[in-house]
């Protein structure tokens, strides 16, 4: 009988590891919610959103091993806990300190839903995952076909795929890393649905026009054609590349705002360009000199952007200031001069460098030709935490990095989720990303996965 029982128990455990947790399943569910509702930005949504979450972590309770994961996190998370509670303690400035101790403990739940998921239903949560990424691909690119707000928004004179993140960067910091991470898995696993896929995110990216977001991928980019070498990065990129070719150039010629959109045009073009990825895929090998065609299709590609007026929405905004302020004496900066955002946080920085201002909104003013100017955002999340936080606030971010980066094996495995969070990291340089909620969370699920040294390569798809 005790046998039996024991054969019964264990039986049942088998069973429960094959399945995906519920509470990765209230956090996926949670995660939706939140992209289709500005990234969980605003008051209500923030709220719901917190409630969803805590929700996931309540059902981790349930099992030793999702408990155990909760514990983890929780290891990981301490250090900016502890700061962001030392820096309410010793400020005045408290305005924004829930949002950002609900945020800390999002964040948490979300590197314990990671951690939680069993080796069997990795490839079920990246592809919850992607699912969600490809969400904000669609949206973002549906606002720039259609030309319709808020999944698409003018600036300087040009319409940007916000996406159901009702901001264009939002968008990129999304599509572009994800984009990464199924790119390097397509080369590992030969999954064509994985190529396709990055088509889908690369044309959605593409439509944000992320001056940091270009910055971002190019370097994180570099990273992954390193690790797979060039040759199997040429070999794999082709058949994306020419999707891509095919299917961004047109939308960006309908992105200005005196150019009349032309949806279904659009459209077509990039499920063509998606049909010739998934068809092309199965015979990439076949194609002779691999890197001489790629290259010969990038330039062609840049080339014939540059002729027809396709590049320049981004090209023309190559620089650290946007033309795009208020009128009046009295300007707000709505799409951020970051270099005069940047040297008025670093002088704020440096009146109280320990502990920071608090976990408020900041207040950046400065004065230029006899003109006020006003900005609510650092656009650098790093220096944003260091106004707020302090020194104490990036030792405390750095020690949090160390506890998960000492844990992750940098395996084929784990390589592709790498990139995709080093992707998101490396853009948070340069615009406020870690202020929609559901954004540091969706990354942090894809951090936990990493640390819970599972292989994570299934079967090609």
């Amino acid at each position: 009988m005790a046998t039996s029982a024991t054969q019964k128990a264990s039986a049942e455990e088998i069973d429960g590891e094959e399945r995906l947790p519920v509470g990765a399943i209230l956090l996926f569910g949670a995660l939706v919610f939140a992209v289709l509702r500005q990234g969980a930005y605003h008051q209500w949504q923030h709220q719901v959103f917190a409630v969803l979450v805590g929700l996931a972590a309540a059902a981790l309770l349930g099992s030793r091993q999702t408990l155990n994961a909760l514990r983890s996190a929780a290891l990981i998370i301490a250090p900016i806990a502890a700061s962001t509670t030392i820096s309410m303690a010793l400020s005045t400035d408290r305005s924004d300190a829930g949002s950002t101790v609900l945020e800390v403990a999002m964040v948490g739940v979300g590197v314990a839903v990671g951690l939680a998921i069993p080796r069997s239903t990795v490839d079920v949560a990246i592809n919850a995952v992607l699912v969600i990424a490809l969400i904000v691909a669609a949206t973002a690119i549906w606002g720039v076909a259609t030309q319709t707000t808020p999944w698409g928004r003018v600036t300087e004179g040009v319409w940007r795929g916000s996406s159901s993140l009702t901001y264009a960067n939002a968008a990129a910091s999304v599509c572009g890393p994800l984009a990464l991470l199924t790119f390097a898995r397509s080369a590992l696993t030969d999954s064509r649905s994985h190529a396709v896929a990055t088509v889908g995110l690369t044309i959605g990216f593409a439509s944000t026009q992320s001056r940091g977001g270009a910055l971002a991928l190019a370097a994180a980019g570099l990273g992954v054609v390193a690790y797979l070498g060039i040759r199997r990065s040429c070999v794999s990129g082709l058949p994306i590349v020419a999707g891509v070719a095919l299917g961004a150039p047109l939308l960006l010629l309908r992105a200005p705002t005196d150019a009349a959109p032309q949806t279904a045009l659009v459209i077509g073009a990039i499920a063509v360009g998606l049909a010739v990825t998934a068809s092309a895929w199965p015979y990439r090998d076949r194609v002779p000199k691999p890197t001489v065609v790629l290259a010969a299709i990038v330039a062609g590609t840049v080339v014939l952007g540059l002729v027809t007026g396709a590049a320049d929405p981004l090209t023309e905004r190559l620089t650290l200031r946007s033309g795009t302020t208020s009128q009046g004496a009295d300007a707000d900066v709505l799409f951020g001069d970051r270099a005069k955002e940047w040297s008025t946080a670093w002088g704020e920085f440096t009146e109280r460098p320990i502990v920071g201002h608090g976990p408020g909104v900041v207040d950046l003013r400065w004065q230029e030709d006899g003109r006020s100017f006003r900005a609510l955002f650092v656009h650098n999340e790093y220096l944003e935490f260091a106004v707020t936080h302090g020194l104490l606030g990036i030792t405390a971010l750095v020690a949090s990095a160390t506890l998960a980066i000492r844990n992750i094996r940098p395996t084929a495995d784990t390589w592709p989720l790498l990139f995709a969070v080093i992707g998101f990291l490396l853009h948070s340089t340069v615009d406020f990303l870690w202020h929609l909620p559901a954004l540091p969370v969706l990354f942090a699920v894809i951090v936990g996965i990493a640390l819970s040294r599972t292989d994570l390569i299934g079967s090609a798809t």
